[in-house]
């Protein structure tokens, strides 16, 4: 029995980067089981990127690795495909599988990472190379627990839930922070991608998700600048983690999710100047925007961090 999201996962295939679920055996939230995966109906709804939907269960296909069933938010049927490796067949389960069974349980799963300031939690979204990874590796070395990587579920109440205590990093980028890859796992063959464990004095809670940064490169300095009104629906939804299956009642449960956690967190885009390596001066940038969100005073419109500083404020 393994732990993630704050769930039980009873698992045929065995999934090594989770840790043990904690207490006396109980009867698990979610089951994985290997087997035959029948095939969606002739009505069901095509998706990108080799997702479909047929009623209430949701497929994914991936060519020379399996079919993958999410079904009711409690069960992923694998059904390997003829040689797939069994790191591949995780891949895809710890990835895109459980992100959509995360989504059929009703919760916002967000695209990017999650670590905790000062009892609150602030989630990094981003595109894939946009640098998240090695940002959230950065305020681990900086003292933050990092609740989540890749895959962030935010619940009803606006907490982020702590995923494994894992990053996955490029070779780059532990290059980048000083990490030797001797004794890493690799992400899968082929892939020049590792797990890096994160030491955890003790397992998280849920968190209250406080601040939103998307990471983003423009031609310019390093800055923090607010997103506002109708803006956050669209960053939320642009991060959503594989939002091409939000269709149906999963789209409408987004919307509401999203709705509430706009109330609650404050959005904001780090934009970064292009060709630059800023993985300090962003962490910087996150830390200084979060600190001074919590002093009385002026509120931040809008911050420059480069050569040459510029902070202009409004209100108070």
């Amino acid at each position: 029995m393994y732990a993630g999201y704050g769930l039980r996962i009873d698992s045929e295939l065995l999934l090594p980067e989770l840790p043990p679920a904690p207490g006396l055996p109980a009867r698990a939230d979610v089951v994985v089981r290997l087997g035959p995966v029948r095939p969606p109906a002739p009505d069901a709804l095509a998706l990108p990127h080799g997702f479909w939907a047929d009623g209430d269960r949701i497929g994914l296909d991936v060519p020379e690795v399996g079919r993958y069933l999410c079904e009711r938010g409690t069960r992923i049927t694998v059904e390997p495909a003829p040689g797939a490796s069994t790191d591949a067949l995780r891949l895809f389960l710890l990835g895109s599988a459980l992100g959509v069974l995360l989504t059929q349980r009703g919760l916002l799963v967000l695209h990017g990472n999650a670590f905790v300031v000062d009892g609150a939690c602030a989630v990094v979204l981003g595109h894939s190379g946009a640098g998240k990874s090695t940002l959230a590796a950065e305020m681990h070395r900086r003292g933050h627990v990092v609740l989540s990587d890749d895959v962030v579920p935010v619940d009803a109440a606006g907490r982020a839930l702590p995923g494994w205590p894992r990053i996955k990093l490029w070779q780059d980028a532990l290059d980048r922070l000083g990490l030797p890859s001797s004794g890493l796992d690799r992400v899968g063959a082929g892939f020049d991608k590792y797990h890096v464990p994160l030491e955890r004095a003790a397992a998280p809670g849920p968190v209250p998700v406080q601040w939103i940064y998307v990471l983003d490169r423009h031609e310019g300095p390093l800055r923090v600048v607010p997103v506002t009104g109708a803006a956050g629906f669209a960053v939320l939804h642009e991060h959503s983690y594989r939002n091409e299956i939000l269709v149906g009642g999963l789209r409408r449960t987004h919307l509401a999710r999203s709705a509430a956690l706009a109330r609650v967190a404050g959005l904001a885009r780090v934009e970064r100047p292009r060709g630059v390596d800023s993985v300090a001066s962003s962490a910087d940038a996150i830390l200084d925007h979060i600190a001074r969100a919590a002093r009385p005073g002026p509120v931040i419109r809008e911050e420059q961090h480069a050569t040459g500083t510029a902070t202009r404020t409004v209100g108070a």
